[in-house]
């Protein structure tokens, strides 16, 4: 096989998998803009908080 058609086979199984995961990521609701807290609450075994 030469070079190009290798090339073309690869490129298309990477978009297939990519538009999967966009699919998965839109069905699970995933949000890219996660907010993350700077300090988290402490949190104990028994579920009380400081």
């Amino acid at each position: 096989m030469s070079l190009p058609i290798v090339l073309i086979i690869i490129i298309t199984i990477m978009g297939i998998f990519a538009f999967s995961i966009i699919l998965l990521a839109r069905k699970n609701k995933v949000s890219l803009k996660q907010t993350i807290d700077a300090k988290p609450t402490n949190t104990f075994k028994n579920g009380e908080q400081k």
